[in-house]
């Protein structure tokens, strides 16, 4: 003869957690987990509607109550162990797309070091190059400074000694003045000399 608590046993615990089951399906909608079987608060629902089947079916000697029960928990068990799966699924793909993340921004600061470094040479190169062109302008210039210092002496030079070629030849031209004018009075005495001699040679004739 069946026992009449046992008969009622299941449906009162499928209505029970039936109940149960409406605030975790709404959480479940509004959480987006409507439908994840794997979702831990349904989960745990289920878990505890399998252990109050065993232990119902247990004290009432149900063992259909109890099969229910451990099938559930069997079923439980394996929602729990794919749940788990996936937890550590996504945590390996968390752990790559960290280590991508990682990688990617070491890349990025390896191309950011490069493109600093690609510049901080480009304006050494370019300073460089500006350096070297102000220091040939500056030696231009002083070849020009100094280009123009020896034209200068050259043409003092050159300027004393036309102006000494003048002050020689003025000289020279001053002395053969001098001599003719020296030699004309001397000549002018010789004849005043010969005159008076004459003169004197006739004085003593008469």
């Amino acid at each position: 003869m069946s026992n009449p608590v046992s008969a009622v046993a299941g449906p009162v615990i499928s209505l029970g957690f039936g109940v149960v089951r409406l605030p975790v399906g709404l959480l479940a909608q509004v959480t987006g987990n409507g439908g994840n079987k794997e979702w831990g608060p349904s989960l745990a629902v289920d878990a505890v509607e399998g252990g109050v089947r065993q232990v119902l079916g247990s004290l009432l000697g149900d063992p259909d109550l109890a099969r229910q029960g451990h099938v559930t928990d069997a079923r439980v068990q394996q929602r729990t162990e794919a749940a788990e799966r996936d937890e550590a699924a996504q945590a390996r793909r968390g752990v790559a797309d960290e280590r991508l993340q990682q990688r990617r921004e070491r890349d990025q600061q390896t191309r950011r070091k490069a493109r600093e470094a690609e510049q901080q040479q480009h304006q050494r190169l370019e300073q460089e190059k500006q350096q070297r062109a102000q220091q040939e302008r500056e030696r231009e210039q002083q070849r020009k400074q100094a280009a123009r210092r020896d034209e200068q002496r050259a043409q003092e030079v050159a300027d004393s000694h036309a102006h000494e070629a003048r002050r020689t030849r003025v000289e020279a031209e001053s002395e053969a003045v001098e001599a003719e004018r020296e030699a004309a009075a001397a000549k002018a005495e010789a004849l005043e000399v010969a005159e008076a001699k004459r003169s004197a040679k006739n004085a003593r004739k008469r």
